[in-house]
């Protein structure tokens, strides 16, 4: 093993057609980072923290802000010194910061593969807020590690 530090920062879109149950389109605009360690090769493990933006208006709503944090695991494999597939796992918690109508807080998930190549990388998947009733809806990010 040859651990070493892990920085990243991201930026990405999130879609889903529910939320809290009722059939509406919704997206999000993310920024966030990754702080941890890589363990070797095969895996980093990070904490991480996104301030989402909910990027539909509804008349009388305005701005609405939410907040994950998460630990992120991520088993990869390189290809080369440059290029490397990853699959992200990523479990925490949600919170609001400001919503109306109310965004309720709970579980956080994302699931989904990746691609790093030197200090970029790009992921894609499915991330889940909430249980029963929550929001299920595809992401994508993009990355620099520093």
């Amino acid at each position: 093993m040859s651990p070493k530090y892990l920085g990243e920062i991201h930026a990405g879109y999130k879609t889903t057609t529910k939320v809290e149950g009722y059939d509406m389109y919704s997206a999000m605009a993310e920024i966030g980072t990754l702080q941890g360690v890589s363990l070797n090769q095969y895996l980093d493990v990070a904490l991480g923290i996104d301030a989402l933006m909910l990027t539909h208006y509804y008349e009388g709503c305005g701005l609405r802000f939410a907040m994950n944090t998460y630990l992120d695991l991520r088993p990869k494999y390189s290809f080369t010194d440059s290029f490397k597939v990853f699959l992200d796992l990523g479990l925490g918690g949600y919170f609001k910061i400001k919503s109306k109508p109310d965004m309720k807080s709970g579980f956080f998930c994302q699931f989904g593969p990746g691609i790093g190549y030197k200090k970029f990388n790009l992921s894609l998947g499915l991330q889940s807020f909430g249980t029963g009733k929550g929001s299920v809806g595809f992401y994508s990010k993009v990355g620099l590690y520093f």
